[in-house]
């Protein structure tokens, strides 16, 4: 249809006007246009994008079926459009492609497009555009996802041209956005039978009857691009009579193909190279491949008979179909051997490696050992690059093409694998069935148990693993062989099963080196320490350097581990320190899906340490970072950790909303890890809020036989469930029950010779005996409790053991005592802005005589987590481009955020934010 002609659509084009309204006043927008294809999706963006002029930057790109697999091919058209100099990774998107080429983390990607995204909109809102959204190569939709769902209030508009929104291509973060209560879906349907009578006026015909618009309009659905065909195929009085028959919109197709072949012979060989080549395609290109003399002449016949398009020439001019369908009308209707023919052409005339072998796999009528060698191994170059969707495309191809049904078998299952690492969950667990098919082989059984894993189904994952082990033989690849082992190695420490974690964990690593990098170390080391095997475990990672940068499969293997061993003994600096590094090393070479929970270790650590502030900051973006990559199995460690800090500071509506989640995220995977997280969290948020009854109920299914394994839950310093069931069990009135609880974990905690966990069982035992009476036993648990904590009063732990010692000796009419221990206590929990401590600290010291006590942390309880974690950045003195890529936030949000937090605790400065936010004395 010609641009020209554009009707009804009203409503879309006010809804979206509105949109784009509210994006120029900060308020980041997001609009999908859905519906199937012809129905004139690009049509309404095109006609919506044709008034903006230059008080909108608008950034377009469209996804293609021919570089599905290019990556970030989507996102360097966005770039292409900036017009500042693109940071790193930006910069170099377009080189992604090449051979030899690295191919940089969507998460580092995502928060570039961010830090652009912010510098384009000083000078004018932006209008982000996205076409035929379902063929977008997969890292340019995970770095999309990523910063969409991190503009708060930017003046950014998102436009979204998809023929199906629930997709399994698209990633699951996306998929959620696209679904969210504030994104402006437009589903389109067909035009109204008066918009298909102007239809006919519009194109310079005689006028179309309403009988006759009627008729196409029931006969069509409405869809403009079935309907224009017929309108240039159908006579008028056609149209209007009642018994001629219309053709059906299946055969577009053969309507297309009359209309090239009404065509010379030139531009139908320019029409037929450039549906080759792809939707657009240099003209210079497209004639040579179709050995066309006179290019301007074919180009200029082709787009007056509407087969394809004129596009603006920025340099070159290009052959450009108007809609898929034209193109993939004409591909289809080229004939086997004239496509085979044309494919053989574009691969001598490819600029790119890459491209050669894709259209010399397309041109291949038989199978070609060769030739599908020679993708395999490009697909296994790619994979080395960390490429993994074009090696997924790219050894796909090459199973198709290899004779040798057991190797063809075996390229298959390895490109399915390479979809899951890719982070195309959706599009492999699609091809589960495909697998299930395919000979029983200990690689085909390792990649159904990988599927199983990753969607959640821990049984299946483990008949199937166990399988894959059993199976193997002396012609198993080692690779396949290490990657069973680690596989089943995770599965054991998620269920709790250490032992079994330490054997497979084992296992793996007695194959050797492998290629690529692994967990292997990092689980043998956590497997290890929650057997009581701590030494061991350090002993393990004792080769890694002490201080980073840290790099390769072999310095980045164990770091993750070492920081969690360190949290769980006490060691809290050195433990963020490696968690920290773990976070940065991994998002840059290593293995994304460590990254999350590197994050969530780190904000535990943090929330031990007494550094709550810090703690927020991380745990949001775990939470984050976990649901835009789909990292399910993550989500209840990241909400839990998350609720620990906000239960204590008394922000209980959004702690609970937090462990609401962290409960969900657990019964959905059913493994004793994620329950123990998440009943841990809620026994936090219950016993912040004094529900001691609520604290023993949250508790007891940790106690139960049901558990199958239980070793990560039973250690020391893993999750902070058993010095809260104790003191729940005192506070309800159940001494001896709570005798029972406390008894094995002091023994196990002196075994391990914990501070952390020896301070908190002396606590319990100082409450046990107290509620028994016997003061000389309370009185010498407490002082060993804090002889246990050191001098250090920053640690949480210590500031419970005052309160509770405190609380101790003033029921035990030593006032003076009293007053003396809750003051510290008081301190410590000033300097958290722990609101409800502060509260029973001022009951204790209320009833010491000291009524003038009272809380004093409105600075920190009128601030969101997000504020407080920007504020306390800034306070830190971080600009606020450094803050913004801290949090992978804009600039825009970050000034956002000042700006309230100014208002909110009076500021005009950030003197006055220091001095507001600094840790208390």
């Amino acid at each position: 249809m010609p641009e020209t002609v554009f009707l009804g659509r009203e409503d879309e084009l006010a809804r979206m006007a509105d949109r784009l309204r509210r994006a120029g006043h900060s308020e980041p927008q997001v609009v999908v246009v859905d519906g199937p294809a012809g129905i004139g999706k690009t049509s309404l963006v095109r006609r919506f994008l044709k008034d903006l002029g230059a008080a909108y930057r608008v950034l377009r790109a469209s996804g293609s079926e021919g570089e599905a697999d290019l990556p970030y091919g989507v996102l360097a058209q966005l770039v292409a459009g900036l017009a500042d100099e693109p940071d790193v990774p930006l910069r170099d998107l377009n080189g992604c492609g090449r051979a030899g080429s690295a191919l940089p983390d969507p998460i580092g990607v995502g928060s570039a497009l961010i830090d652009a995204l912010g510098r384009a909109q000083d000078r004018s809102p932006v209008v982000l555009v996205i076409d035929d959204m379902n063929w977008a190569d997969t890292p340019s939709l995970h770095a999309l996802t990523f910063a969409l769902r991190r503009l708060r209030v930017d003046r950014v508009l998102t436009l979204l041209a998809a023929r199906d929104t629930v997709d399994p291509r698209l990633p699951a973060g996306l998929r959620r956005i696209l679904a969210e209560d504030g994104t402006l879906r437009l589903t389109l349907d067909g035009l109204s039978v008066d918009d298909l009578a102007e239809l006919g006026r519009g194109l310079g015909d005689a006028p179309l009857s309403r009988r006759a618009a009627a008729r196409l309009q029931a006969h069509t659905h409405g869809n403009p691009l079935h309907t224009r065909a017929l309108l240039d195929q159908v006579p008028h009085d056609v149209l209007a009579a009642g018994d001629a028959a219309l053709p059906a919109p299946r055969s577009y197709a053969r309507l297309v193909n009359d209309g090239l072949a009404a065509c010379t012979c030139p531009a139908q060989r320019l029409v037929a190279a450039a549906s080759v080549l792809g939707m657009s395609s240099p003209l210079h290109k497209a004639a040579r491949v179709g050995e066309v003399a006179t290019p301007l002449d074919a180009l200029e016949e082709a787009v007056a008979a509407g087969l394809l398009a004129e596009e603006p020439a920025v340099d070159l001019p290009r052959a450009v179909f108007a809609h898929p369908l034209q193109r993939a009308a004409v591909y289809q209707g080229l004939g086997p051997r004239r496509r085979s023919h044309l494919h053989e052409a574009a691969a001598r005339l490819a600029d790119e490696p890459a491209e050669a072998l894709r259209h010399r796999a397309r041109a291949a009528v038989q199978p070609d050992a060769g030739l599908a060698d020679e993708l395999a191994a490009y697909a296994a170059r790619q994979a080395d690059e960390g490429a993994w969707s074009a090696a997924a495309a790219y050894l796909m191809s090459g199973a198709r093409l290899t004779a040798d049904r057991t190797r063809a078998e075996e390229r298959t299952v390895q490109a399915v694998e390479y979809l899951l690492l890719a982070g195309d969950v959706g599009q492999a667990v699609e091809l589960t069935d495909t697998v299930r098919r395919l000979p029983r082989t200990a690689q085909q059984q390792y990649v159904l148990g990988r599927l199983a894993l990753e969607s959640g189904r821990q049984d299946e994952a483990r008949r199937e693993l166990t399988a894959a082990w059993r199976s193997r033989s002396a012609d198993t690849e080692p690779e396949t062989v290490r990657c069973v082992a680690e596989q089943m190695a995770w599965l054991c420490l998620i269920q709790s099963d250490a032992h079994g974690a330490v054997s497979w964990a084992r296992r793996g690593l007695d194959t050797g080196p492998g290629d690529r990098a692994s967990l292997l170390r990092d689980e043998l080391t956590l497997a290890l320490a929650l057997t009581g095997r701590f030494d061991e475990g350090l002993k393990a990672v004792a080769d890694l350097p002490e201080h980073g940068p840290y790099s390769g499969a072999k310095e980045l293997d164990g770091l993750f581990a070492r920081g969690a061993l360190r949290m769980w003994n006490g060691e809290y600096d050195a433990a963020c320190r490696n968690l920290s590094e773990s976070c940065a090393a991994h998002r840059k070479g290593g293995l994304p899906s460590v990254v999350a929970p590197s994050l969530g270790y780190l904000a535990d650590a943090e929330y031990r340490a007494g550094r709550w502030d810090e703690a927020i900051a991380h745990s949001t973006q775990a939470v984050s970072l976990a649901e835009d990559t789909d990292h399910m199995s993550m989500l209840a460690l990241a909400h839990a950790v998350a609720a620990y800090p906000l239960a204590g500071r008394g922000d209980f509506p959004a702690a609970r909303e937090h462990v609401r989640c962290a409960i969900e995220y657990a019964n959905r995977l059913a493994d004793a890890n994620d329950l123990a997280y998440a009943m841990s969290a809620l026994a936090l948020l219950r016993a912040a809020e004094s529900d001691h009854a609520g604290v023993v109920e949250a508790l007891s299914p940790l106690l139960g036989p049901e558990l199958a394994y239980r070793d990560a839950i039973d250690e020391p310093g893993v999750f902070p469930w058993r010095h809260l069931l104790v003191e729940g069990l005192v506070r309800t009135g159940r001494p001896r029950e709570a005798e029972a609880v406390l008894v094995p974990y002091e023994s196990l905690a002196e075994a391990r010779g914990r501070w952390p966990d020896m301070a908190a069982a002396a606590r319990c035992r100082g409450m046990v005996k107290g509620a028994r009476g016997d003061t000389d036993a309370a009185e010498r648990a407490f002082r060993a409790g804090l002889r246990h904590c050191g001098q250090d009063t920053t640690r949480w732990e210590r500031a419970l053991l005052h309160l509770a010692y405190g609380a101790f000796l003033r029921r035990d009419s030593k006032r003076g005592a009293a007053a003396v221990e809750l003051d510290v206590a008081w301190a410590a929990f000033t300097r958290l802005h722990a609101v409800p401590f502060l509260e029973q600290c001022r009951t204790e010291l209320a009833a010491c005589g000291r009524t003038s006590a009272r809380p004093h942390t409105a600075s920190h309880s009128v601030l969101t987590p997000q504020e407080l974690a920007v504020g306390s950045l800034a306070a830190q003195g971080l600009s606020n481009r450094q803050i913004a890529r801290e949090l992978a936030l804009s600039i825009k949000t970050i000034e956002y955020h000042l700006g309230h937090i100014y208002a909110k605790l009076g500021l005009t400065s950030r003197v006055g934010l220091v001095a507001a936010l600094a840790p208390s004395p």
